[in-house]
């Protein structure tokens, strides 16, 4: 699986039952739930100055005051759009946490690359979604409308990750309940909080691969072909396994 190359804005994809499917969506969905999937899908595609509201409904097919009627505003949209990408994330760790594995190496692996593979799926709105604060005034939506909404999801991923850093040097593989962080504070009182440091330090570290695998980086002739010379999935592979390797021995 190679890294997600950026389109051309003049190629739009055809809104057909395979793209609505990539949202866990179908044509049939709510016009609300498939302008969050729209705008996650052209910001990735044209980058997020390049997309607005007329544009969305315009490609949609709707009336440009659906956006107030449904988000309030343009903003309102682009939050909900970056706490949905935060969703998708813990969705996507409890998808890999529910795979079997023979070894906590390897359910590490899983749970590390199922952010890759995010990244690669979704596009550039995961990198922006990493850091969401674009403006002032979707960083108050944010904050009015999804309190710590999105400090949960990260505070979950650390939790998971404390635990796979413990089950690491433990040679164990602990049933997490996946329900254990309901509040980012919970984090703190995980069994496995003596990790924390540690699993911050790799999710820190895998926002550079994750942010490179969107596209977001380039997507020209000399972007594809440092793609081509890096052999970018086995560095990809690599950076987890060193990644695993010092989290054994911390």
């Amino acid at each position: 699986m190679s890294r997600a190359k950026k389109g051309s804005s003049s190629e739009p994809l055809p809104l057909d039952e395979t793209f609505w499917a990539n949202y866990g969506l179908t044509d049939q969905s709510d016009t609300r739930d498939k302008i969050v999937a729209l705008a996650m899908s052209e910001i990735s595609r044209r980058g997020i100055l390049d997309v607005n509201a007329r544009s969305l409904c315009d490609l949609l097919g709707v009336d440009y005051s659906l956006i107030t009627y449904h988000f309030g505003s343009f903003d309102g949209l682009l939050a909900e759009v970056f706490v949905h990408v935060h969703d998708i994330w813990v969705a996507s760790i409890k998808d890999a946490l529910n795979e079997s594995y023979s070894s906590p190496e390897e359910r590490m692996r899983g749970v590390l690359q199922t952010q890759i593979n995010r990244a690669i799926k979704y596009g550039m709105v995961v990198g922006i979604a990493l850091l969401p604060q674009v403006s002032e005034n979707v960083t108050r939506i944010l904050n009015e409308k999804f309190p710590s909404r999105l400090a949960a999801a990260v505070g979950f991923s650390v939790a998971v990750m404390s635990m796979l850093v413990n089950d690491l040097k433990t040679g164990t593989m602990t049933n997490l309940p996946l329900d254990i962080v309901r509040e980012p504070e919970d984090v703190l009182q995980s069994p496995f909080a003596a990790e924390i440091p540690v699993a911050i330090r790799i999710q820190w570290a895998m926002i550079g691969p994750t942010l490179w695998m969107t596209g977001a980086g380039g997507g020209n002739k000399e972007i594809a072909e440092v793609d081509d010379q890096l052999q970018v999935n086995e560095q990809v592979r690599l950076f987890i396994d060193r990644l695993i390797m010092s989290a054994k021995e911390s």
